[in-house]
Order: C-alpha cells, then structure tokens, then sequence
C-alpha cells in the first residue's frame, strides 16, 4: 500500500544520535512521499597503463594480432586511434592521463582525468572509502622516476598513490595478512621483548560499533518506518566504520555486516609463495628475466585483487599498470600470441626490442614481430585487468566495468614518438559507445573531451566517441 514515510527530525536524533554521527541527510528527513529505487552505482575512474606503447601497424589491424587480447572487450569500450601525444617516454607518461607537459620527475602538469572525475563526483575531493586511490602493478627500473610509473596524479600534480608490485602485499594491505603471515618479531638482544600481538579476530572483538547495536537494530527493522534507500545508507555508513576500525587493526577490510555490497565482496584466494615480485632499480640496464608465463601468471593474481578491492568498496579511483614508461624486461619461455606458441627469449629485452622497429616498422620484419610480441603480453594483462571490472554488478544491474569511467592508455605511439597515441576508455554509463574510432588531435584535446562527457564542464573536440 502506497503511504507516506515521514520521519521527525527530532525523534530521530533522539533516538538515534550514537548512530547518525556523520549519516548523510535520509530521504525521510523530506517532508514528501519517499519510495525505494534500486541504488545507483558509485561513481570510480581507474587508469590501466602499458609502457612502450602500441605501434600504429598494429592498431590499423583492428582487435587482431598483437591486438587480439582486447577483443572480448569489443562491446565493452571505445578505441581510439589518432590521438597525437607529446613524444618521448617520460613525457608521454607523464602526459598520459593529464594531457599536459610535465614539470620534473615528481610533478605533472596538473592532476590526472581520474582526481579530476573525483573531486568534481565527491564534495570533499575524496569518496568515503577506507583508500582513496590504489596503484598496482609491475615495473622494472627508473625507480627513482615516479613521472614513468604513477598514473594517478593530485591538484597539485603530485603523485596521488604509490604502487604495490607485490601480489602478497596488495592481498595483506585489502583483506588482512594470510593466516600464519604475521608474525611477533623475534627479541633483539639489550631490548625488552615485544609484547604478544593480538590476532585479527582479537582486534575485530571490540568495536565502538557494539554501542549502537540496538539503535541500528531497530532502524533496520520495519517498525521504523525507514525505507531500505535509507536503510542502505545506514548499513553502508556502519559498514565504513567497520571498515576504518578494520584497516586500523591490520585486519581484512571487509565488513562483518550484512549490506548489500557483500553479495559480490569476498576474500579472494591467498596468493601463493612463489609468484613473480617486481624488482626495480636505476639505471640504462634491463630490468627482471622472468618466464612469460610467470609474470602473467602474477599479474593476473594482482587483477583479481585488485578487482575485489574495487568489488569491496575499499578504493574506487586508482590504477594498475604493466612495465613502466621506457622500462625494460626480458621475458622467456614459451607464450601463446594471438593462436601461435611464440619463444619469448629469440625477442630479447622488451625496451630494445620495441626500439628495432624504428619510426616505420614493416609488417613481417622480425623487429616488428619481436615488437608485436610484446605488446600481446601488455594487452593481454590490462585486458584481463579490465575484464574483471566485468565480473561484478552493482546496485543497478549492470557490471562494475558498465558504470565506471576505466581508461586504458600508454605512453608513445611507434617508438618514440607520439603519433597515433592508442587508448580505449569504458562506457562510463553509457557516456562512451564502443567500437573503433580514427580521431586527429592532440592529447588534451581527447582527455578535455573525454571530461566533457563526463560532466565535468567544457566543450569536446571529439565527439565520434561520445554518446
């Protein structure tokens, strides 16, 4: 029966001042009918990155070949090919997501699409999550050059995240450390022995949530005459709490309670021992020799954390990324490109190789078929990065991915100059439309644009993309 939900404003800070601390204004606090609608989605921006670029002979194919990986995301994202970007690693990545040049090694021109998209969605500049932004991923040198590996960048352009390149650690940073994985310090000899470190469910046992439990347990029920809309609210509220409390603790930042977002957050699978870690360092030399297999393999164990992270509403704006801009790996063994069992080893060191092409590389040269190797390996991880945004539904029906504005971008074109940047960004609920898109402008130009859509102000250059 159809009725009106009113709710005093004085009753409920009676009755409920413990639980309302910090609640954002409830629909009953209207004077008018309030009904209950599916929930929509939050809004996120998350940047993908692949270093060296995609060599324009390998973007006029299409989705196939070095390509092929981001087939299953045909109707899922919009490629755009064309876009002319500054030239040059350093300044490539630094311009990636920002579109304008940078100031040095640690400052960019500005913040990046993604902390734009967040302080214009959230009115503090920051969503109420327990992370505001997570970075992830591999990169192999230029340690000491933050412009080549950050893809998250502040107002001020500094960087707003640093970067996990450790599969475990990512695990024991979002969902608390694997059972047997932290462990009391052993004494120090003249010191005084550390006490005994409470375990996980220890730190969990007391919360200031058990407080309010009645209270909540009453607005939760029918006799309030809340709607769920509000309901949820208070269920998310109590379950960003928990959520704080938890992280502080060092446990699992999962909430115990029982809020919608549960049906798809989850305590993935405890990385193994033995996956590929990244090891940076400084200098002209190359970077790791690992397996094809074993990097991959890791990366995509990382994607799936990262995935859940995001699933969990523990970050909704960060980036994940695979080899840094003009960074440098030698992969081995074997690794299937596009249908064809390849031997990584005869391509070399990835940096050198994708460099033998020159500025016209020839389809079918061995240079360019090393190059193209490459970049299947790149592709294939972002885009089983991005597929796994696809995996889980939010409030309104439609997948992570669907409502969330993810870009995929690198750094050069064909070695080392910019032309025919290649990117691809989602349908950011139904701003974007998928599909393959020839585009002639600058980098700013394709990122204003892309703003625009968004509804952060301006007027777009390129429009074929733009629903």
């Amino acid at each position: 029966m159809r009725y009106s939900r009113s709710l005093d404003r004085r009753t409920f800070l009676r009755g409920a001042g413990g639980i309302a601390i910090g609640l954002p204004f409830l629909d009953e606090m209207r004077t008018r009918s309030v009904w209950a609608a599916p929930g929509a989605a939050p809004v996120r921006a998350l940047n993908i990155f692949l270093g060296g670029g995609v060599p324009k002979v390998f973007q006029l194919a299409g989705l196939t070949g070095p390509l092929s990986p981001l087939a299953p995301l045909a109707n899922k994202m919009a490629f755009v090919r064309g876009i002319q970007g500054p030239g040059g690693h350093v300044l490539g990545a630094g311009a990636a997501f920002v579109g304008q040049p940078l100031v040095n090694d640690t400052t960019v021109g500005g913040p990046s699409i993604d902390n734009e998209i967040m302080r214009f969605a959230y009115p503090t500049g920051k969503p109420p999550t327990p992370i505001a932004v997570q970075g992830a991923g591999y990169y192999f040198k230029f340690l000491d050059n933050p412009s080549r590996w950050v893809h998250s960048w502040d107002a001020q352009g500094h960087p707003a995240a640093g970067l996990v390149s450790d599969p475990k650690l990512l695990f024991a940073n979002l969902f608390g450390a694997a059972p047997g994985g932290m462990k009391t310090p052993a004494p120090v000899a003249g010191m005084p022995a550390a006490p005994p470190q409470p375990t996980p469910d220890q730190k969990l046992a007391t919360s200031i949530l058990d407080t309010v439990v009645g209270q909540y347990q009453f607005y939760m029920s029918d006799a309030s005459n809340l709607s769920m809309g509000s309901r949820t609210k208070i269920a998310d509220h109590l379950d960003a709490v928990r959520q704080l409390e938890s992280r502080i603790s060092g446990a699992s930042l999962i909430g115990q309670s029982g809020s919608s977002k549960v049906m798809t957050c989850a305590t993935p699978p405890v990385p193994g021992a033995n996956l590929f870690v990244g090891v940076s360092h400084n200098g002209a030399g190359g970077g790791s020799v690992v397996p094809a297999a074993d990097l991959v393999a890791s990366y995509k164990v990382m994607a799936d954390t990262f995935a859940m992270g995001v699933a969990c509403d523990f970050f909704r704006f960060g980036f994940m990324e695979i080899c840094c801009a003009g960074d440098g790996v030698s992969l081995t063994g074997p690794y299937t490109v596009a249908g064809q069992v390849v031997d990584m080893g005869a391509a070399g060191e990835s940096h050198t190789t994708n460099h033998a092409m020159t500025d016209t590389p020839t389809l079918g040269a061995t240079a360019t078929t090393h190059a193209g190797w490459y970049t299947h390996v790149w592709l294939e991880c972002c885009s089983y990065m991005i597929q796994q945004l696809d995996k889980y539904v939010d409030a309104n029906g439609q997948t992570i991915l669907d409502n969330s504005f993810v870009l995929l971008g690198t750094d050069l074109g064909t070695n080392h100059v910019g032309d025919s940047v290649f990117y691809a960004m989602s349908k950011a609920g139904g701003k974007f439309k998928p599909g393959i898109y020839d585009v002639n402008g600058p980098l700013l130009g394709f990122l204003s644009s892309c703003k625009s859509a968004m509804g952060l102000g301006g007027t777009p250059t390129m429009t074929s993309f733009i629903a």
